[in-house]
């Protein structure tokens, strides 16, 4: 279980990668791990991921699982519900993401993303995280929230989702004023004030926003939901739309960035379609129709995936591989544990979006090998939305600029709280 207390937290935060490959050689695919008191079982390989993910049994609980991290700030999220409940909440949000608001999703963000990027040119030192999390924090705020980028409210949501993510992966975990806790846990209650404070005027007006149909939307028995539900779903919605796509983008502007030969590959077939059709923006009809796309974001997932880990509860004892596990055993479920693994994918530390090609298709020798957007019941809902903000992104952004990183370029690619390189990807940019 490591050492006293912080138990295996520094090689969970300094390479988590490492530390999961390491063990996996040492110990096979189970084996002790413990997080800051939080101890439990590493548990890795596609088949107990396929198992545990599906949960036949029911017998792998989400809500107990990420309770003492994640819980912490999205309890009652969509997250932390689990089997039947999770099923009837996971209904609501279903609807959000269908053909006809997807539609009208694309349209906005691409005019949020067509007048932010054009901003960015005059800009010496660039550097990248910071953008883009403000870009896709002002799409997930008009798609979902329906406020404007100069809506007074903007900057108060967007500073306290930054001081809840800075605040997640604090080690002095007590609300003292002055520590990173402390500030987490304001920022928390600051974001469930404020959609609070929304949710009279939504459910009485005519939005086309998410939390307007959240606000409308009523249960078997005729009754709105709470507005305790709505706060919970809003705040979780809100943070994994922005948060998991901006560590997409920026890992695949680093390899892009690194690969100038693949950036080049991807711009020329972006102006390609975009001479052949007239399209300066990608439309929602557009999105499968550039396979590179497709296969560039889903290379940059393989190499540096927005959610390496998960975690679940045991509720009943349970056998796996031939250990006994007994109920209320913390799981810990590295994502990452197979995609560098040379017995699934040729070459497996080269960028190089064409294994994930029709003639190639290297992720389909086991069906949980590669899982960037989870499996089950819990599959990410927001996985087409999320896929299409950085086919955008890209499309755009490509189009617009040239981008280049120093040869010798080797930051710490660091994971917690947010996978990415450490210095936030500083890059000279070029006006196309």
């Amino acid at each position: 279980f490591g050492l006293p207390v912080i138990g295996n937290m520094i090689a969970f935060v300094k390479d988590l990668r490492g530390m999961v490959e390491s063990r996996t050689r040492k110990y096979g695919p189970i084996s002790r791990i413990n997080i800051i008191g939080s101890k439990g079982l590493l548990v890795t390989g596609p088949d107990i991921m396929q198992r545990v993910l599906l949960d036949n049994d029911k017998n792998f609980s989400n809500e107990m699982g990420f309770k003492k991290n994640l819980g912490r700030f999205f309890e009652g999220g969509i997250l932390l519900r689990d089997f039947e409940e999770h099923k009837i909440q996971r209904r609501i949000f279903q609807t959000a993401f269908k053909n006809d608001p997807m539609r009208t999703y694309v349209t906005q963000m691409n005019a949020i993303m067509e007048t932010d990027l054009e901003s960015w040119g005059g800009m010496e030192d660039f550097v990248v995280f910071p953008h883009v999390k403000k870009l896709l924090l002002t799409t997930a705020a008009k798609i979902f929230v329906g406020i404007e980028r100069d809506s007074p409210d903007f900057p108060g949501l967007y500073q306290n989702y930054l001081d809840m993510l800075n605040g997640m992966t604090a080690l002095v975990q007590l609300e003292i004023p002055g520590l990173r806790w402390h500030k987490a846990q304001r920022a928390k209650r600051n974001i469930n004030a404020y959609f609070e404070s929304l949710i009279d005027e939504r459910r009485a007006g005519d939005g086309k926003d998410f939390l307007s149909f959240l606000c409308k939307e009523t249960m078997e028995d005729g009754n709105y939901f709470s507005n305790d539900d709505i706060i919970r779903h809003m705040n979780f919605l809100v943070f994994a739309a922005h948060d998991t796509t901006t560590a997409a983008v920026i890992n695949i502007l680093f390899e892009l960035g690194k690969n100038p030969e693949w950036q080049e590959r991807l711009r020329s077939v972006c102006q390609q379609y975009a001479a052949e059709h007239g399209e300066k923006n990608l439309a929602y009809d557009d999105i499968a129709a550039i396979p590179l796309l497709e296969q560039t974001m889903l290379e940059g997932q393989r190499l540096h995936p927005s959610v390496p880990m998960a975690i679940r509860r045991t509720i009943r004892e349970t056998e796996m591989a031939g250990y006994r596990v007994p109920a209320h055993t913390l799981l810990w479920l590295p994502y990452l544990s197979c995609y560098r693994s040379e017995a699934y994918w040729s070459e497996p530390e080269k960028f190089d979006p064409e294994r994930f090609s029709p003639e190639r298709e290297e992720f389909k020798k086991h069906s949980f090998q590669f899982i960037p957007f989870g499996g089950g019941a819990h599959k990410c809902i927001g996985m087409h939305f999320a896929k299409i903000q950085v086919k955008c992104f890209l499309y755009q952004f490509l189009q617009k600029y040239r981008f280049s990183v120093p040869a010798d370029y080797d930051p710490w690619l660091m994971m917690v709280p947010m996978p990415k390189p450490a210095d936030d990807l500083p890059v000279k940019l070029e006006r196309i």
